[in-house]
């Protein structure tokens, strides 16, 4: 496809999508001024046209660099980091699958970068980098105050309903525990355990339980155990004889990952969950759908908490005066075989 740019291509796009060639123009450069209808108007006709505007020209004009970053940290002091984990570099890919249709459709490109610290953001000039940036999944207070002091707009993303004083983009970790209780709840479960680690020092887990203790209205006795398929294994190994007599009928363990360790060991000793008792992890991360059967799980919407970032983050660079500003996506309930 012969891609075009230019004056005279933006009018063919306007007439093709029946609007003006201003409209056309804010589209890129100032999306949410623009109709979701007409935004989706300009957008399938310069697919069908091939247009794609001048992303240079544009920065020369506005004096700036024409790039939004998209930042993340390598936390590698921490104990532990749900994101080293080989298993869940799905979720970073999900991310970008949010966030570039976004950028692509703006007067912007993405640019990746990885800092060692909150300590780094201090040190660079943001404003020869770029316009805006996007961080990933802050959630440390030293972050979230690193990414304040900026000079450029800045927008965090994913677990980050504690930061107040930033623009965020978050989950709802309290209502994901809720909807796992109330799905076993409805299944006709009444005797529940729940799974997890660390909740003293990642505020994610805490919430996910509280959430869990709320649908039942009072508090679930709760396995602390290690991060990880070993650490669910051993988990569902303590409490194989509550089990195996009904004194425990389901488990919610607090992500996907963990939740393998306990099926393995479900499968080791002949218990099927679905069967002989209920079970709901949380994430949907891909690997379960190599599992023999669907489990139940929570899926916090990735792509849609980064495709809702980097349209604020796009806002805020047109209206640099916004307040601070957080918005909330809703996990889902995935349904599966395990409940």
């Amino acid at each position: 496809m012969v891609i075009m740019s230019g004056k005279n291509n933006r009018d063919k796009v306007a007439a093709l999508a029946g609007v003006s060639s201003a409209t056309v123009s804010r589209v890129y450069n100032n999306p949410e001024r623009v109709s979701e209808s007409r935004r989706k108007s300009v957008l399938d006709a310069a697919k069908a046209l091939g247009y794609s505007p001048d992303k240079s020209a544009s920065a020369l004009r506005r004096r700036g660099t024409g790039q939004v970053s998209l930042v993340r940290f390598e936390k590698k002091d921490r104990p532990w980091y749900w994101g080293d984990f080989p298993a869940s570099k799905w979720f970073f890919t999900d991310a970008l699958t949010g966030i570039l249709p976004v950028v692509d459709s703006s007067m912007f490109r993405l640019n990746l970068k990885t800092l060692r610290s909150p300590d780094d953001v201090e040190r660079i000039r943001w404003e020869k980098e770029c316009d805006g940036v996007l961080f990933y999944d802050v959630d440390e207070k030293t972050e979230a105050q690193a990414a304040q002091r900026m000079n450029v707009p800045a927008v965090l993303s994913h677990h980050t309903s504690q930061f107040r004083m930033n623009h965020c983009v978050t989950t709802d970790n309290f209502e994901g525990g809720r909807l796992a209780s109330s799905h076993l709840k409805e299944a006709g479960y009444s005797h529940p355990v729940y799974i997890s680690y660390l909740p003293e020092a990642i505020i994610p887990n805490r919430d996910r339980y509280r959430g869990f203790c709320s649908g039942w209205g009072q508090d679930i006795h709760q396995i602390i155990t290690d991060p990880g398929k070993e650490g669910g294994y051993n988990a569902a190994l303590s409490i194989l004889g509550d089990l195996k007599s009904g004194r425990i009928d389901c488990i919610a363990v607090v992500n996907d990952m963990t939740a393998i360790g306990v099926i393995q060991c479900l499968q080791d000793h002949k218990l099927k969950p679905g069967k002989d008792l209920g079970l709901i992890g949380y994430d949907n991360m891909p690997l379960n759908y190599v599992l023999p059967f669907r489990m139940a799980t929570v899926d916090l919407q990735p792509s849609l908490i980064y495709e809702e970032a980097a349209k604020m983050l796009l806002e805020i660079i047109a209206d640099p005066e916004r307040k601070a500003t957080t918005k909330t996506i809703l996990p889902l309930l995935i349904p599966g075989d395990t409940v």
